[in-house]
Parts: structure tokens; C-alpha cells; sequence
């Protein structure tokens, strides 16, 4: 499994990170990018399972980066899990009714080995 997290605050990433080598995942590469150009890199030159989004990007909206990273895929479904602080009930359900998994932060190791998990064992789908 190749996983790619996307989150401009480096702390907060490296936690991310942190945590998902924790869970008992067959992971092959675990990618990290802090900006949303890094991240649309990665996505281009290397295969993704599933990928973490930070959606409170400081220099550009969440929701613009789902979209440049849809129309990078080439069309092919990229499972994503969508992490945010915000407390937006419109957000959420724009972003769940796409098909897209959402965490609130702040949030539990436990809640995001459950979010991951449930992709892994094909509970769920998450698509951009």
C-alpha cells in the first residue's frame, strides 16, 4: 500500500505519519508532502492508495487542491480521506457526498487507524 499525506503544517504531518507506521499496514511507501505543489508531484510521478488531505491549506482552499489533484490523476479514483478543523456542516457533507472520507480534527491515533483501516479492509470507498 502506498499512502500520501498532504499537510502544510509539518508537525501535524509528521504525526500523521508517525501514527500510520504504527498501524499494521503492508505499507510499501509512505509519502509526505507540505505544500500543495509537492503533493501534485508525487501524485503525478508515483503510484497512490490512498491519500490524507489536509483541506485548511494556508495558500490555497481545500477544495481547490482536491480538484487540481483530481484533474491530475488522469481520471484514475484515488481513495482520500479529508482532514479538517473546521466545524462546517456544508463542507462536511460536500466532501462525504463525494465520496470522500472526512476527519475532524483534532482526532484520535485511534480514530485515524479506524478511518484507514476501514479502506484497507474495503468497508468503504473513498474517491476523488
Amino acid at each position: 500500500m502506498n499512502i500520501l499525506v498532504v499537510e502544510n503544517n509539518r508537525t501535524r504531518g509528521t504525526g500523521i505519519v508517525h501514527v500510520i507506521r504504527k498501524i499494521n499496514l503492508k505499507l510499501e511507501n509512505l509519502y509526505q508532502a507540505h505544500d500543495v505543489s509537492n503533493g501534485l508531484e508525487i501524485l503525478k510521478t508515483r503510484l497512490v492508495d490512498l491519500m490524507l488531505v489536509d483541506i485548511d491549506m494556508s495558500v490555497i482552499d481545500g477544495l481547490e487542491v482536491l480538484g487540481k489533484m483530481r484533474s491530475c490523476t488522469d481520471g484514475t479514483e484515488v481513495p482520500t480521506i479529508v482532514v479538517s478543523s473546521r466545524r462546517d456542516m456544508k463542507l462536511f457533507n460536500a466532501v462525504t457526498s463525494s465520496g470522500l472520507g472526512y476527519l475532524h480534527r483534532p482526532f484520535s491515533w485511534r480514530m485515524l487507524r479506524q478511518k484507514i483501516l476501514k479502506f484497507k479492509n474495503g468497508d468503504v470507498t473513498y474517491v476523488i
